[in-house]
């Protein structure tokens, strides 16, 4: 089984965390938290079990943004770290392989900092030269691609998502509530 976890010196930016054998469900969430390779989060158990009802041999995780945190408050940074940035999507571009599924599953919490949406706009590129599928678990009221621990295994449906929808809706109507779907 591969082990794939990259992070930086202090362990306060993580690239990717991931097991599996040979491709791995992938998903995008908007920072990382506690979760290592070591020791799983509600999020990583969550997704491991997500990989193995979908038939993956395991999972990789991503994040819009890899700085660590478990709030995005006022302490996290107000500007997006250029450097970390194109880091994370060197490890991004590096990940998705062709024709990969791709779960979206960050929830609200895309509209926390302005510079998310760019980002994302960044990484849908590089999934759709990869030919990768956009999927989501479900989505809320407000649009957004659920995150995992806010939605019961029952009421997850892997609709393909419409990303490109989204960002422009994102971008041009960021109040607005809209179905991506």
């Amino acid at each position: 089984m591969i082990q794939d976890y990259a992070h930086d010196r202090n362990n306060t930016v993580r690239y990717t965390l991931g097991k599996y054998v040979t491709k791995p469900l992938i998903f995008f969430g908007i920072n990382p938290s506690t979760a290592s390779i070591e020791k799983n989060d509600a999020t990583i158990s969550i997704i491991e079990h997500i990989a193995k009802l979908r038939h993956y041999d395991g999972y990789m995780m991503l994040n819009i943004y890899p700085l660590r945190a478990t709030k995005i408050d006022s302490a996290f940074p107000k500007k997006c770290d250029v450097d970390i940035c194109a880091k994370n999507l060197h490890y991004i571009e590096k990940t998705i392989y062709k024709s990969a599924e791709v779960v979206a599953a960050w929830g609200s919490h895309i509209r926390d900092r302005d510079y998310f949406i760019d980002i994302l706009d960044q990484i849908n590129r590089l999934v759709k030269e990869k030919d990768a599928t956009w999927l989501c678990l479900s989505v809320t009221k407000g649009g957004h691609p659920h995150h995992p621990t806010r939605l019961a295994y029952n009421k997850m449906s892997f609709d393909i998502f419409d990303m490109d929808t989204y960002i422009q809706n994102m971008k041009h109507s960021p109040k607005l509530h809209f179905n991506p779907l």
